[in-house]
Formats: structure tokens, C-alpha cells, sequence
């Protein structure tokens, strides 16, 4: 190859490096890097019944996993509780037993017996007696009365004594007295019931009667959904005697001991979330451009210096923060920042809440 052509050849290759070496450099330019404090997502747990705790299980500090059962109130009164709503709606379902629905027949036919009995009065025959009654107290007054007035003759010719004679008229009076008594039950008997009695008696009838159509119909659909709801609000109520972890997590504060007592609604322990690790960091408003949802993130903590861990972009906020409202000119916007979490993916579980941590954004090619 001469000379002529050898010099053209360096010049392209050098011109092809340069490119290479200045794409290189491009890539490592354009990488967004951010440094932060790794966090963790926190759960309150609690009850929403409260109650005395019976059983604390797990202790601060503990890895707990999903489902696990962290605290357990005393339960008697809930289970009481239940008890009686799946009986009630089982009852519901069910209908009522036979035994029952022939004692509220029986108690319809008693109500309809005697509301037709004040409805149609008093029996002939029973008022043939009165009368019968009343007659013979006619008859006793009668000589009652013949007896006192014999006595009394008798008396004021000395021929009986004075007790005598007051003993007669004692008895007349008595007669006197049972007469008018018959009197006035005869005379209740051809009047009949009072009004208020024949409508007491037709509600009791009715009552009785509206009883049993209910029993022989069974319970209405409304009166079983009543039920069985009743049910299931005691059923979780019922769930609420413990605290259970919704997720892998490990237990962050917990200070309640067995015998506490513990109001409705109030957090018992805080957990962190084992696989809801994150750092949050901040990116000039004139790079945010640069980031997007999912864009890969390479993490770095002070504590594994030599590790390098993956993570992605979660979340970046819509409001700028750290400047004046009104940004004036274009060299104050490098110093309005907006805020992205990146999310480390961290299946070693070394990686925890307040360790410092750099965190590297840039495309696929340049991690």
C-alpha cells in the first residue's frame, strides 16, 4: 500500500474512533444519578372491635409472612355473639317446627272461641239459670220476710226474745240482698258483652290468627336475607378477634402485652413492608424529560459497596419542589426539582429502611 493511500486509511479510522470513543461518552453523560434514604412502605394493623388482648405472638423486630396471626383478643362474647346469630339464621332458613305451628292453632281456635262467644252473647241455657237463680232468691226473700215480720209480732208480746227477732231480720236482709245480686246478673246476661270486651277479643283473635299464617307461610324473604346478614356482620366481627399481617413484612413497633385493653380502631403495631423497598430521589427540572415509568435504576448502599442492586422507576411527581413559585429566568429551572421513587428489587432482603443510597437512571444500554 504507498503512502498516498495509507494516510486516508488512518484518517477514516481515527474519525471512527473518535465516534466511538465520543458515543461512549454520550452514554455516560446522559445517566441521571440521584442519592437518597432507602425507605420501606409501613402498615398500621389493628382491630376495628378492640377488645382485652388474650395473646401477643410475634415480637418487634420479627419477620412475619402473609396471613400470620400477630395478636389475639378474648373472644368470648364475640363467639357468644355468633352463636346466636347462626342459630337465629339458621332458625330462618329452616322455618318453624311443627309443635309450633300446632300450639299457635290451637291458640287461634282458643281466640276465635271466645271473641264468637262475646260476638253472639250469652247462651240461652245460661240465662234459664240466672232466671232459675233469681227465682229461688224471690222465694227465700218471701219467707225471709214473713219470718222477720212473724218475729216481730211475737216479740211485742214478749213471746220470743230480742235476738230472736233480730236474728229474722238479719236474714231477711240477706235475702233481700242475694236477690238483687241475681237481679243484676240476669240483667247482664240479657244485655250481653260490652262493646270494648267483643273488640278485645276480636284482636286477640286476630293476633292469634295473623300468628299462625305466619308460622304455616314460614319466614319472607326479607326476614331470611335479615338474617343471614346479621350472620355475617357477627362473622367479621367474629375475624376481628386477631390481627393478621396482610403481607410479608417484619414488625417494626409493637407495644401492647396480653391484658390491654385496646379501643375500637386503634393500631396496635407498625410493619414494614419486607418487599416494598424504595428510594426516593430528585431530578432537575430540566432533565425530568429524561425520566419515564418503569426506566431501569442501578442502586447502591454504603453498607454493600461491591453489590449493586436493580430497581425501576414507581412513581414521579407532578409538582416541582425547592424553588420560588414564579421560576423567572432559564438558569434558575436547573434548580427546580421534581421527585422519583425508584422502587430496589431486593430478593436478598439485605437492603433496609435508612441506609443511604446512590441511585444510577439511564437506558438499558447504558447500565
Amino acid at each position: 500500500m504507498t503512502r498516498k493511500l495509507l494516510i486516508p486509511v488512518l484518517v477514516v479510522a481515527a474519525l471512527i474512533g473518535l465516534a466511538v470513543y465520543s458515543s461512549g461518552m454520550l452514554h455516560r453523560d446522559r445517566s441521571l444519578h440521584g442519592s437518597g434514604t432507602v425507605e420501606a412502605r409501613n402498615i398500621r394493623v389493628g382491630s376495628k372491635i378492640g377488645g382485652r388482648i388474650d395473646k401477643v405472638f410475634v415480637r418487634e423486630g420479627d419477620p412475619i409472612e402473609a396471613g400470620q396471626v400477630l395478636i389475639s383478643f378474648d373472644e368470648k362474647e364475640l363467639a357468644a355473639s355468633l352463636a346466636q346469630s347462626r342459630a337465629a339464621a339458621e332458625k330462618a332458613q329452616r322455618g318453624y317446627r311443627p309443635e309450633e305451628i300446632a300450639e299457635a292453632r290451637a291458640a287461634a281456635g282458643q281466640a276465635k272461641a271466645e271473641y264468637d262467644q262475646r260476638k253472639n252473647g250469652y247462651r240461652q241455657e245460661d240465662i234459664d239459670a240466672a232466671q232459675a237463680d233469681l227465682d229461688r232468691a224471690n222465694a227465700d226473700e218471701v219467707r225471709a220476710r214473713l219470718d222477720a215480720q212473724r218475729y216481730d209480732a211475737l216479740a211485742e208480746k214478749d213471746l220470743v226474745s230480742k235476738q230472736q227477732r233480730d236474728t229474722a231480720d238479719a236474714n231477711w236482709k240477706m235475702a233481700l240482698a242475694q236477690k238483687a245480686n241475681y237481679e243484676h246478673k240476669l240483667d247482664q246476661l240479657h244485655r250481653g258483652y260490652r262493646a270494648e270486651e267483643i273488640a278485645a277479643a276480636e284482636a286477640r283473635f286476630r293476633q292469634t290468627e295473623a300468628t299462625l299464617e305466619k308460622l304455616e307461610n314460614g319466614n319472607r324473604v326479607e326476614d331470611i336475607s335479615a338474617a343471614k346478614a346479621a350472620l355475617a356482620y357477627d362473622e367479621a366481627r367474629f375475624r376481628e378477634r386477631q390481627v393478621v399481617a396482610p403481607s410479608a413484612a417484619s414488625v417494626e413497633v409493637l407495644d401492647v402485652r396480653p391484658g390491654d385493653l385496646v379501643a375500637p380502631n386503634t393500631p396496635v403495631a407498625t410493619l414494614l413492608e419486607r418487599d416494598q423497598i424504595y428510594v426516593r430521589i430528585y431530578i432537575p427540572e430540566t432533565e425530568i424529560g429524561r425520566v419515564h415509568l418503569g426506566q431501569k435504576a442501578q442502586i447502591r448502599v454504603d453498607s454493600f459497596p461491591n453489590q449493586v442492586f436493580d430497581g425501576a422507576v414507581e412513581q414521579i411527581n407532578q409538582q416541582a419542589e425547592f424553588l420560588p413559585r414564579n421560576v423567572q429566568t432559564v438558569e434558575e429551572r436547573v434548580h427546580q426539582v421534581f421527585g422519583v421513587k425508584v422502587r430496589i428489587d431486593d430478593s436478598s432482603r439485605r437492603v433496609r429502611a435508612g441506609m443511604a443510597a446512590d441511585v444510577t437512571l439511564g437506558t438499558g444500554a447504558e447500565l
